[in-house]
């Protein structure tokens, strides 16, 4: 693009004609628009788009110990909340908030098996508000308490030793 628009300003210094002007102007906008097009296919490929799907969920799995918000991953990386909302569920077949809510469980159901720590602890350490809101969540989710599955799987335990 740099060396097409020198060659433009050489010609207009040396007196061409208009009609090669503008054959030149039209060879620099349709090299802008081909390199343009290649940067937009290049952005929108499968495989670029799947990368930045495994980017969000890795970034979800990281962050899970804190409220997270759909406006805070649609900010950090460049979408629009309806948008990226959107977009995961065609892809996921689930929608953002209900994923993030299965990956705060499934960590629940590991800190419940494998650890001592307390309900309400578990709640804070996955950004619950409160005890009461998670386990009524957990159990929208689960079917169970988290005490009754803490339990249950403590009990599976003992008869498979």
């Amino acid at each position: 693009m740099v060396v097409l628009m020198k060659q433009l300003q050489d010609m207009v210094k040396s007196g061409y004609p208009a009609i090669a002007l503008d054959a030149m102007s039209t060879s620099i906008l349709t090299e802008l628009y081909g390199q343009l097009s290649l940067k937009f296919i290049r952005e929108s490929s499968p495989e670029n788009q799947k990368q930045i799907y495994l980017d969000i969920l890795d970034y979800i799995k990281t962050n899970i110990t804190r409220p997270l918000k759909i406006s805070e991953i649609a900010a950090h990386f460049g979408y629009n909340e309806k948008y990226l909302s959107h977009r995961f569920a065609e892809v996921f077949d689930m929608p953002l908030k209900q994923y993030i809510l299965r990956v705060k469980i499934e960590q629940a159901n590991f800190l419940l098996t494998d650890t001592n720590k307390s309900v309400s602890e578990i709640a804070r350490e996955l950004g619950f508000s409160d005890n009461h809101n998670f386990s009524r969540t957990y159990k929208r989710l689960t079917g169970l308490t988290p005490s009754e599955y803490r339990d249950t799987f403590s009990k599976r335990l003992l008869f498979h030793v």
